[in-house]
């Protein structure tokens, strides 16, 4: 089902304005990245858009047995889990189906700073998902662009906070980035090289995102504290260690196909 008309009247309840929706490429599916101010960038996000995307956010948000942070989570978004405590196995796993979404022209929405503190005067270095998607995609020739896409919230709610609505928002939309330079620089490296490509196309979404809020780049990670477990979809938390063996990984993997299959058509029901 389309999350199409609880966006607008999402976008009823806020003061907000978005620029450069002529930016949007209407000829391929984007990877959408955002900068994070707090947990509302993702609810907030999907108002700019005409048509259904799907949010990649912490498996904690889209799997954590709350019912009324659930409840808000499946009311206004396409959210799709990126277990980031579980071991290249699982976060791998999550990028492979996440590239597939890209394959039906839907385009996906990230934060590469991947998480956020209560600091206004700078944007963060980004983590490489984003950009492994749009690389998997387009193994398959499947063009994609990176849309770098600056978030500004005024609100008097902690960064934490589920309730969304009676905030100022500003959405700038900036300019798409053409992957395809660095795409061939990442199949011609060197394995060792590869990694440093992939830092260098998100570099330049997160450089201008920074230019477009007036706020300085910092070339440094925000810390991520470990979880050390995985959660599955039933909320039930398992050890990154024994999550390792073969009837954990299969699980997870029946459950994200189950959910990427549900949102494919859900979001090709809302495409215009």
């Amino acid at each position: 089902m389309s999350k199409l008309e609880d966006l607008k009247y999402l976008k009823e309840m806020l003061d907000i304005q978005i620029k450069g929706k002529e930016n949007i490429p209407k000829d391929a599916p984007c990877v959408i990245i955002t900068n994070h101010n707090r947990l509302l960038d993702i609810f907030y996000t999907p108002i700019a858009f005409n048509n259904d995307i799907i949010s990649l956010i912490s498996a904690r948000l889209v799997y954590k047995q709350d019912q009324s942070r659930l409840d808000t989570v499946n009311n206004y978004l396409n959210a799709f889990p990126i277990e980031a405590h579980g071991g290249s196995i699982y976060s791998d796993m999550c990028l492979d189906y996440a590239s597939r979404f890209l394959l039906n022209n839907i385009s996906l929405s990230i934060c590469p700073e991947g998480a956020y503190l209560d600091e206004k005067d700078y944007v963060y270095k980004g983590r490489t998902g984003a950009a492994r998607i749009l690389f998997k995609s387009l193994d398959y020739y499947n063009y994609v662009y990176l849309l770098p896409v600056a978030i500004d919230i005024k609100t008097n709610k902690d960064l934490d906070s589920y309730e969304v609505g009676n905030d100022k928002v500003k959405i700038d939309i900036l300019n798409p980035i053409n992957p395809i330079s660095y795409y061939r620089d990442f199949n011609s490296s060197y394995d060792k090289d590869k990694n440093k490509v992939l830092h260098n196309l998100i570099k330049e979404g997160m450089v201008n995102i920074s230019k477009s809020l007036n706020r300085v780049y910092l070339d440094e990670y925000i810390e991520l504290y470990p979880k050390g477990n995985v959660i599955f979809e039933d909320g039930k938390l398992i050890l990154k260690d024994e999550a390792q063996n073969k009837k954990y990984i299969d699980k997870y993997n029946e459950d994200l196909k189950n959910l990427s299959l549900k949102l494919i058509k859900n979001c090709g029901d809302g495409r215009r």
